[in-house]
């Protein structure tokens, strides 16, 4: 685990991988573990946490999952990592969306994860950004397994309101011997998104140097 400080912060993150950068956003311990091998294979996955260095004085006013954004700046801003793809369990799927608002010229895309073992209370927060979200351009998944609809309201909210977004639902009928089969079918999907941006961006990039 590498350590990191900085801006009055201090975080905690390790990598798996290279290539293009992907960050998992913080989520409950141990969440992230079944997608790091995989998603390593693909990319630079970097999995961190952090908290500040000295107490935030409440005049800030600060929603927690808007200074957890801030906070997600301060971290790329320490590993010089100037554009990212972001991933986000359902936990912290608010504070993505805040940081997708704030900062769009440092996502290359954006994926949002929606599992059953997962507490979505944490997303009450999403109604308050409705009129904002039409502003979140970059590519955007919204996955999630078909156990966990019924608990994901927002997964159509968000579908219809972000310009650039696809819904996908992952499914299987055979009952999964492991618990970590869920995480493999997700973090497959995940990986298909970001192959499918990293052509996109390449032959934006291409069409540009021969104009």
């Amino acid at each position: 685990m590498a350590e990191v400080s900085g801006q009055g912060m201090h975080f905690s993150y390790e990598t798996a991988g290279d290539g293009f950068p992907l960050v998992l956003a913080p989520g409950p311990q141990g969440v992230w573990s079944p997608y790091i091998p995989l998603l390593g294979e693909l990319c630079r996955t970097i999995v961190y946490t952090g908290h500040d260095l000295a107490e935030v004085p409440s005049a800030e006013g600060l929603h927690p999952s808007a200074r957890a954004a801030q906070m997600l700046g301060t971290f790329l801003d320490l590993l010089s990592l100037e554009r990212v793809y972001l991933a986000s369990q359902t936990v912290s799927w608010h504070m993505a969306l805040h940081f997708a608002l704030h900062c769009p010229g440092r996502l290359e895309g954006l994926v949002l994860i929606g599992s059953c073992d997962i507490a979505t209370d944490a997303v009450d927060g999403i109604m308050s950004l409705e009129a904002r979200l039409h502003a979140i351009t970059v590519p955007t998944l919204v996955v999630s397994e078909a156990e966990a609809l019924a608990a994901l309201s927002y997964a159509d909210f968000l579908t219809e309101r972000l310009p650039r977004c696809t819904k996908l639902v992952i499914s299987d009928a055979t009952p999964a011997a492991s618990s970590s089969i869920p995480a493999l079918r997700l973090g497959h999907a995940v990986m298909r998104f970001l192959l499918h941006c990293e052509r996109q961006r390449n032959l934006v990039r291409g069409a540009s140097f021969l104009l």
